[in-house]
């Protein structure tokens, strides 16, 4: 990319998230807001795994997880996508903040609720104080799938059809009421409406096929 974007996702109090059309497959670029020798990320992989991280881990790859959560402050956790959902959940009452993947088959798989789930279970977290930012993504219009995947999601997020006529799924819908359904406030959900197939600026699979990744980082500060 020549020129760097960033998106903020939110940004109160002792807490930072944006995303960032550097290419954040290499931890390296993430010097233009961390120490990269801190950066924790994880190794993507579809799944609905979740690790809660402490400061033995800063600099690490965590293998086989596709959500970060953690309470140790200066400890940057890095999510990568180029086209899938990230999803930051931030409790500023506990401390506790999260970084989610969530592609099609974390989505369905719930990953965005089971990690707030976790939040709970683990440090205490009440739904009524969580915070949430939805970063750049595909938009339900460019997201088309075949009809076993719009199955596997339900009608309710299916929001039309393509030129193709197959299903348009939208999962930051899904995603974010993975989060109203258990309590979190519509209001406290802020979604980006930046589509990374339609915005060239920003990495999209579906438009390019690229190596590139959007990345999106939390850190308590």
């Amino acid at each position: 990319m020549n020129v760097l974007l960033v998106y903020l996702l939110h940004k109160i109090g002792d807490v930072s998230a944006f995303s960032t059309n550097v290419d954040c497959r290499f931890v390296e670029n993430s010097v233009l807001f961390f120490n990269p020798s801190d950066v924790v990320s994880c190794k993507q992989t579809h799944s609905d795994v979740i690790k809660i991280v402490d400061d033995s881990m800063r600099g690490t790859e965590i293998a086989d997880c596709d959500a970060l959560v953690t309470n140790v402050r200066k400890l940057p956790l890095l999510i990568r996508t180029a086209d899938c959902v990230p999803v930051v959940l931030y409790d500023p009452c506990r401390r506790v903040v999260a970084n989610i993947h969530a592609g099609r088959v974390g989505a369905q798989k719930l990953i965005v609720r089971k990690t707030l789930q976790l939040m709970m279970t683990q440090f205490g977290s009440k739904t009524s104080d969580i915070i949430a930012a939805i970063g750049p993504h595909i938009c339900g219009k460019c997201y088309e799938v075949d009809d076993a995947c719009a199955s596997e999601f339900g009608e309710k997020y299916i929001i039309g059809y393509s030129s193709n006529q197959k299903p348009l799924v939208d999962i930051a819908l899904a995603c974010k009421e993975q989060l109203v359904d258990v309590g979190v406030d519509s209001k406290n959900i802020h979604c980006s409406d930046i589509c990374t197939a339609e915005s060239k600026e920003w990495p999209s699979w579906r438009r390019d096929k690229c190596q590139e990744r959007l990345g999106t980082f939390v850190m308590l500060e």
